[in-house]
């Protein structure tokens, strides 16, 4: 890891090439989205990233941050749960995205498609 980072939603992990993200706020808006997109884009900067958000339960999420909120560095996204509620959520938040977005259902599983999006050099 190259760097750990707490955010007012949740703790972000920052390795070479892909981002973890516990998500263990309440909400995600214009807020957390601006602090959020603003760490990533400092710790990244000059290099593409895969965030993987770690989401257990239902969370708020204020679809609109996806295409307020572009980060320079953040090539795709990935979800990871095993919860049915939050791949229902997950699907309608996709349609917000315009980058590769996809759901697993463990982190393991989620590493190892980051990796083959982004090489490390």
């Amino acid at each position: 890891m190259e760097k750990q980072y707490i955010l007012s939603c949740g703790m972000l992990e920052c390795f070479p090439t892909y981002a973890v993200f516990h998500f263990t706020g309440e909400r995600y808006d214009f807020e957390e989205a601006l602090e959020f997109t603003t760490v990533i884009d400092t710790h990244y900067k000059n290099r593409n990233c895969v965030v993987i958000s770690s989401r257990q339960i239902l969370k708020t999420v204020n679809p609109e941050v996806y295409s307020h909120f572009r980060s320079k560095s953040v090539v795709a996204v990935a979800i990871v749960s095993n919860c049915n509620e939050v791949r229902e959520q997950v699907t309608q938040e996709q349609s917000h995205y315009t980058g590769a977005f996809t759901f697993f259902t463990t982190l393991e599983e989620a590493i190892c498609w980051a990796e083959t999006v982004v090489k490390h050099d």
